[in-house]
C-alpha cells in the first residue's frame, strides 16, 4: 500500500490543512486562556505525538474530541467525517499536532 502522501491528493492535503487550522486555533486559544501554563500545552501535545508516533491516530481523534468538549464546544462535524477514513484521519491528525505545536512556539515567544 502506498503511502499516505502518494494516496491523498494536493487538493485534499490543502482542504485538510484548511480545516485544521480553522478549528485547531480556536480550540487551543479557548482551552489554554491567558494565565495557563505552556507546560499544560506541551503535555497535551506530548500525548498527541505520541499516539502519532505509534500509529494511534484512532485514539487521537478522540483526544482531539475531548479537547472539544473541555471547552462545551461541539465536536466538528467535518473533523467527525474524517475519523472514519484511515488515510485522511492521519493527515488531519499530522496537520493539527503541526499547527498544535506552532501554537506552542507562538505562545513561548509571546511570554519572552
Amino acid at each position: 500500500m502506498k503511502k499516505s502522501e502518494e494516496v491523498i491528493g494536493n487538493d485534499i492535503k490543502n482542504m485538510l490543512n484548511i480545516i485544521s487550522g480553522a478549528y485547531t486555533v480556536p480550540l487551543i486559544d479557548r482551552l489554554f486562556a491567558e494565565g495557563r501554563k505552556i507546560s499544560i500545552m506541551e503535555d497535551f501535545y506530548s500525548a498527541l505525538i505520541a499516539l502519532v508516533t505509534i500509529g494511534k491516530e484512532k485514539e487521537a481523534m478522540c483526544m482531539i474530541r475531548a479537547l472539544f468538549g473541555m471547552t462545551g464546544e461541539d465536536y466538528p462535524y467535518l473533523i467527525a467525517k474524517l475519523e472514519n477514513h484511515e488515510e485522511l484521519r492521519r493527515h488531519f491528525v499530522l496537520e493539527f499536532v503541526e499547527d498544535f505545536y506552532e501554537i506552542i512556539e507562538d505562545s513561548k515567544l509571546e511570554s519572552i
